[in-house]
């Protein structure tokens, strides 16, 4: 059994395929376009939600940070813990409780990056200033002592932080 078609029946069906792609493509475009505004809401969502958490946590540990810097300075200060030339990072870290890491971080945080030893030697030389230019009287020798450090550090230190020697720096407090 043979079907022939007439010129209109094929032109009807040429037709009918052609509304039937159409009628496909524009429910695809729809629905990519559906798609492509509802990827990049949940983008924004996304890019939104961890900045703020991160922005919350970041205050919440600067505060944090802050509240146990301020502890490590009154216990360095308040025990003279500055005066031992063996006070070393792990030392402290152990006498506040910390780890080494969480010691570092709080510094970083705190001292515009400095490490333990950079911070305890700026201590150092802090105090012995003060020292320098309220006990004129006083050897430097035993400045460097009472600080923590011997010597040839102290006046190589003083001379980095103030670009002269601890004995020049007394002489032009006075």
């Amino acid at each position: 059994m043979k079907m022939e078609y007439t010129e209109q029946t094929l032109i009807a069906i040429t037709i009918l395929l052609v509304v039937a792609i159409l009628l496909i493509s524009v429910v695809f475009t729809a629905m990519y376009v559906y798609l492509y505004r509802k990827n990049k809401e949940l983008q924004a969502m996304i890019e939104g939600f961890p900045k703020g958490v991160e922005e919350a946590v970041s205050k919440k540990e600067k505060a944090d940070s802050t509240k146990e810097y301020e502890q490590l300075l009154k216990v360095i200060y308040e025990e003279h813990l500055y005066a031992d030339q063996n006070m070393n990072r792990d030392i402290f870290a152990a006498r506040m409780n910390l780890s080494r890491h969480a010691l570092n971080k709080i510094l970083a945080s705190n001292t515009d990056g400095m490490s333990f030893p950079q911070w305890i030697n700026n201590i150092r030389i802090e105090l012995a200033s003060k020292i320098l230019t309220n006990e004129p009287d006083k050897a430097v020798v035993d400045i460097a002592q009472e600080v923590g450090l011997t010597q040839n550090n102290f006046h190589r230190l003083f001379r980095l932080r103030y670009g002269m020697t601890p004995n020049e720096y007394r002489q032009f407090k006075k």
